[in-house]
């Protein structure tokens, strides 16, 4: 978090360009350079004044940063003291080096399990034994991995709306009928909750609908089991590179184990996405002024692309005579579709604002056009197409690679 402040030009450096802007060689003899230092006048250095001011700047430039980080920013003009390249924040799953104080003073390896933005903290799990989970500012945080950057300037282009949500007043809400969560969840199908849940379907709690809230402890079990079968996979993974370096034979039961844990993960997702699709359904009812965009509009911007598809190979197959120049009803239909996928590409590129459920509606184009052709052809659209949108997909995104939430199923060849 504090590399760009400190890695950039020193105060010399900045008051040499400030007050001498016309000077562009560093090479001047001891002389030259006394006369500069004096027209300068000299500095004040290490006075609790210039302390109060150097730590006074420095929490202004953070503050700065994390503004950027955020999206919160309407004007770059008050950000020209930042360096040209701001780190962009820590993900849930980092493996970090953090300062830790008190009892445990000193630097410990970890990994990110959570993120809070509204005290710029992030919350650490240690790898040492004993020393546990512990929130630690994001300036004692660094990444043990190369840590991406975003120029200054890519942050003004086009400003995300805000993702924080107001806690909606307390109307009349009307979700589904009935839900079969309540019956089956061990948690909220107990008989008090399921008797103050399923009182009327106007109910809400602390100013959320009841379903909204159901679909939200879904999410957060869903994802607690995730990580726990991912930490059972890292685990197995770490086991079989050691019987494999003994050259020892991997056991039956150990391949059923591991088979068993990636066919839960693959259901998993596929539960996942479903409720994830549900909540950004709810989040748009709930707050349709903080910037949200409807959960349909990847299936109609997936329409919108495939209807123009076929207009244009249509056109570019028509000759001038009116004639056709390829007649093959099931090969204009795969060149549309392929059409269809470059101009979904060039439609999320332009609009910036990406999201796993835009990748979704190119994840399931592709995934359309696979179950199409015949099998002796899959291979080839694996390597010449499939390959290819994977790393364009990949390239898009500024957040990482969303495309391994839109994915909804594995392929396991």
């Amino acid at each position: 978090f504090n590399r760009p402040l400190f890695e950039g030009d020193n105060d010399f450096c900045i008051c040499l360009k400030e007050s001498f802007p016309t000077l562009k060689t560093r090479k001047l003899t001891r002389v030259e350079w006394g006369k500069i230092r004096r027209l300068m006048g000299k500095p004040r250095r290490c006075s609790s004044a210039f302390f109060e001011e150097e730590r006074s700047a420095l929490k202004q430039k953070r503050q700065k940063i994390r503004l950027l980080q955020q999206r919160k920013v309407a004007d770059l003009s008050q950000f020209k003291d930042l360096p040209e390249e701001i780190p962009l924040p820590l993900v849930i799953g980092t493996k970090v080096t953090a300062r830790l104080r008190g009892v445990h003073d000193g630097l410990f390896t970890g990994q990110i399990d959570a993120v809070d933005t509204l005290n710029a903290t992030y919350r650490v799990t240690f790898d040492r034994a004993g020393l546990g989970t512990h929130t630690v500012p994001d300036y004692e945080v660094l990444s043990n991995e190369p840590h991406e950057t975003m120029p200054i300037a890519a942050f003004g282009q086009k400003q995300r709306p805000s993702r924080f949500f107001m806690t909606p007043p307390r109307l009349p809400y009307t979700p589904s009928l009935q839900s079969p969560i309540t019956d089956s969840d061990p948690l909220l199908g107990q008989s008090s909750w399921k008797n103050k849940i399923s009182g009327t379907d106007s109910e809400t709690l602390g100013g959320f609908p009841v379903e909204f809230l159901i679909q939200v402890t879904r999410l957060s079990k869903i994802l607690m089991i995730k990580k726990e079968h991912i930490k059972q996979l890292r685990e197995m993974n770490t086991e079989a590179e050691k019987l494999k370096s003994y050259s020892m034979p991997i056991s039956i039961e150990f391949q059923r184990r591991y088979a068993t844990i990636v066919l839960d993960l693959e259901q998993l997702n596929k539960d996942l996405n479903k409720v994830l699709h549900k909540v950004q359904q709810y989040c748009y009812e709930l707050a349709p002024d903080q910037g949200l965009q409807p959960a349909d509009q990847p299936t109609d911007l997936r329409r919108r692309c495939e209807e123009e598809a076929q207009e244009v190979v249509r056109q570019a197959n028509t000759s001038s005579t009116g004639q056709l120049c390829v007649e093959s009803e099931n090969l204009t239909d795969l060149i549309s579709r392929l059409t269809a996928i470059l101009l979904q590409i060039k439609c999320l590129a332009e609009g910036g604002d990406l999201n796993s459920f835009e990748f979704k509606s190119l994840t399931d184009s592709l995934n359309d056009i696979k179950n199409s052709i015949d099998s002796s052809n899959i291979s080839c659209f694996q390597n010449n197409v499939e390959i290819h949108v994977a790393h364009i997909q990949s390239g898009l995104s500024q957040m990482g690679n969303l495309h391994a939430f839109a994915a909804n199923n594995t392929n396991r060849d």
